[in-house]
């Protein structure tokens, strides 16, 4: 059997140790979980409270979690991957992928990659200091405004003892926008010297065959929004490649119940008042509703509650159909 693992991306705001610890009891089949960014602060300033709370390792108990940095200083990355060291995390990732305008802006994020020899001096810098027993990867975009962009920004990463290459085939000004590029994919499958993983518009089975298929060299599936339309995609996809048999409607709609269960009691115990509970399970739903394509009123509904009991009756309605 191919060796594949899965791995659910950053995404702020919904991906939290919440998110994650649903994730792992319900469904399984994601080896690894990335922390929304952290965007460290000065050397010497650290990290927020929030962003420390989120990779805790007690509130992260067997996620084997790899926590993100958002930074293009190497005495700022350097710093927080001390303090993650003292949590225990000896594998980090480096986000060169955000498109946010207000995180390229500062040269943060895809933004880092107009300025290939600071991005240069900042890895140097980086695996001058770092500790050898301590792994980065990165999480990339082809570029910023021309995925021609992408050859001279690969030949950096080949430069470099990177753990992993997480490529979204896009540039910046694309955001989610229109197709992959693919064919400049092409290249990191062929000459990364790293493992090398895959994200970007995988929603089902069908488009991961598609790039497992065209691309043998990728060892690494990023789901984001497939994910989180569909959280038993990738257990789902592993039983097929293990020749398992597939779960009946009835067990799949069980575990679907006992997730939202599950997401709903960590928020409440997460959260200090009802409304921001109420306020996350929706933001869930702008992605779980998206498997309910003949339900679309109902979901609607269900976002407009204004009390967190209303909510439970149409949820609870939406779960059992």
């Amino acid at each position: 059997m191919r060796e594949l693992i899965f791995s659910l991306a950053p995404m702020e705001g919904i991906t939290g140790y919440v998110y994650r610890n649903a994730l792992k009891r319900c469904y399984g089949g994601v080896a690894r979980f990335y922390s929304p960014f952290i965007s460290p602060g000065h050397a010497g300033a650290g990290i927020t409270k929030r962003d420390r709370r989120d990779i805790l390792p007690e509130n992260n108990a067997g996620v084997p979690l790899i926590p993100q940095l958002l930074t293009n200083n190497a005495e700022d990355f350097l710093y927080a991957a001390e303090i993650l060291r003292d949590y225990g995390y000896k594998e980090l990732n480096l986000n060169l992928g955000c498109p946010s305008g207000t995180v390229t802006a500062k040269k943060k994020g895809s933004g880092f990659l107009t300025e290939l020899p600071a991005l240069r001096h900042f890895f140097e810098e980086v695996f001058r200091n770092l500790p050898a027993d301590t792994k980065l990867g990165v999480k990339t975009r082809l570029g910023v405004k021309d995925p021609a962009e992408f050859p001279a920004i690969l030949e950096i990463y080949n430069d470099f003892p990177l753990s992993e290459l997480i490529v979204h085939p896009r540039i910046q000004k694309e955001f989610y926008r229109g197709t992959v590029h693919l064919d400049m994919f092409s290249l990191a499958a062929e000459g990364a010297k790293m493992p090398l993983g895959y994200n970007g518009d995988l929603i089902d089975e069908e488009d991961i065959d598609r790039i497992l298929e065209r691309f043998p060299a990728v060892s690494h599936i990023m789901l984001g929004r497939g994910l989180l339309r569909d959280p038993m995609l990738p257990a789902r996809y592993l039983r097929r490649l293990r020749g398992e048999a597939a779960l009946s409607a009835e067990e799949e709609k069980r575990q679907r119940h006992a997730f939202h269960a599950a997401l709903l009691e960590g928020y409440r115990e997460s959260f200090l008042y009802e409304n921001a509970t109420l306020c996350r399970m929706k933001e869930v739903w702008d992605y779980l509703g998206l498997a309910f394509p003949e339900q679309e009123r109902a979901v609607r509904e269900l976002k407009k509650s204004k009390t967190l009991g209303e909510y439970e009756v149409r949820a609870e309605q939406l779960l059992t159909l």
